[in-house]
């Protein structure tokens, strides 16, 4: 039975593994069947694995991997060619990508260098998830705060697994320095409060008053395990801002671009209630992210964007005035692209990264302007804003 060790990330295809009795039976007669000099034998266990991933790929494709370079050439290669049909499925990418992740050093390296071949970065981001995993584990027998750290490493590997394997690797090395000073502060304090204590009876005998020195030493000894370490939350917290910032605005530029093919004309047609409402929403909020950008607070004014999309947009918006978009009704086509366009514009100062990326995937072809930095403001926006 496979055992699940607790980390700063526990991967699915570990949880998988650990229980689908199905998977433990494969197991057990994937090598001898595999091996076997009777074709039918193989031919029918090729069959069972492959029909069993239908059901539960995250069980299957660690075991394949598992065997990936087993020393029997019929079981190697039989293994490759039922991996290599299953991860040409979306779901099986996924896990074999979630394997990189596995406890199991044999399945981690080996789906590490199978992606590393399909230009995933795999291996340099497998180096710097276990060195961060190192630490955390150093932090935890410190009792050196990290939880912030190891919700960071869980949001660097989801951005990994969603293809942004730039992303990832930055939040990940990101999470790895912050705590290797984290720890390295805490050692060097540890020693200053051993050598303190230890010198109070030199000073003491000294004729030095040393009680409000040593009860100050120990009630800051005491208060280190429980210190969160506020210098790096604002830091952090606008990477994990920004990581989910970046999946309402894919989920919502997909949806417009879909529907709105051609950059709209602007005042083609009047706008209606609802229309003016986005807009006028559109520009409250904005006023507000820029307050909030100005005093130095961005994780605030990302989270201000989030909802503004979440609720004005997806909730209130798109589920209610969304069909007219299908029925190329203009003026709606105008609100949301007005929109669309002024979300990126007024986060590029912000995460200028992400509002780039998605103004060269959907904006650059249609705007005319080379860069978000560079188009002007929608004119519905500027003309509100202006009169505001």
């Amino acid at each position: 039975m496979w055992s699940v060790a607790k980390g700063a990330y526990v991967s699915d295809v570990d949880i998988e593994l650990s229980k689908d009795l199905e998977s433990l039976r494969i197991d057990r007669h994937i090598v001898e069947d595999l091996s076997s000099v009777m074709p039918g034998r193989r031919r029918k266990m090729i069959d069972r694995i492959e029909e069993h991933a239908r059901k539960n790929m995250l069980s299957v494709v660690p075991l394949l991997v598992r065997y990936y370079n087993h020393d029997n050439p019929k079981v190697r290669s039989k293994v490759r060619s039922s991996l290599a049909r299953l991860a040409g499925s979306e779901d099986g990418e996924q896990a074999l990508i979630e394997c990189m992740f596995s406890r199991n050093p044999r399945i981690a390296n080996t789906a590490a260098t199978i992606l590393e071949e399909k230009n995933y970065s795999s291996m340099e981001f497998l180096s710097i998830f276990r060195q961060t995993e190192s630490l955390v584990s150093q932090a935890r027998k410190a009792e050196v705060f990290s939880q912030d750290i190891e919700e960071l490493v869980s949001d660097s590997v989801e951005t990994y697994k969603e293809g942004r394997f730039d992303q990832g690797i930055s939040d990940i090395v990101m999470a790895r320095d912050i705590l290797d000073e984290r720890l390295e502060w805490h050692s060097h304090l540890r020693s200053y409060i051993k050598d303190v204590l230890r010198l109070t009876p030199v000073l003491s005998r000294s004729g030095v008053q040393v009680d409000s020195i040593q009860d100050s030493i120990r009630n800051l000894a005491s208060a280190l395990p429980e210190r969160e370490y506020a210098e790096a939350r604002n830091l952090l917290e606008l990477r994990r801002q920004e990581t989910r910032l970046w999946k309402q605005l894919w989920s919502l530029e997909e949806y417009v671009s879909k529907r709105v093919t051609q950059k709209p004309a602007v005042d083609a047609v009047p706008l209606q209630d609802s229309d003016r409402q986005l807009i006028e929403s559109f520009v409250a909020m904005a006023r507000k992210v820029q307050g909030l950008i100005q005093d130095g607070a961005a994780p605030e004014a990302l989270r201000t964007v989030g909802d503004f999309v979440r609720i004005d947009v997806s909730a209130n918006y798109l589920a209610g005035d969304g069909v007219r978009l299908g029925e190329e009704d203009d003026a709606a086509r105008q609100t949301i692209w007005t929109v669309g366009l002024g979300l990126l514009k007024l986060i590029a100062p912000v995460i200028p990264n992400v509002a780039e990326e998605f103004y060269q995937q959907y904006y650059r072809d249609r705007e005319g302007s080379a860069s978000i930095h560079s188009v002007s403001w929608p004119k519905q926006v500027a003309a509100l804003d202006a009169a505001a």
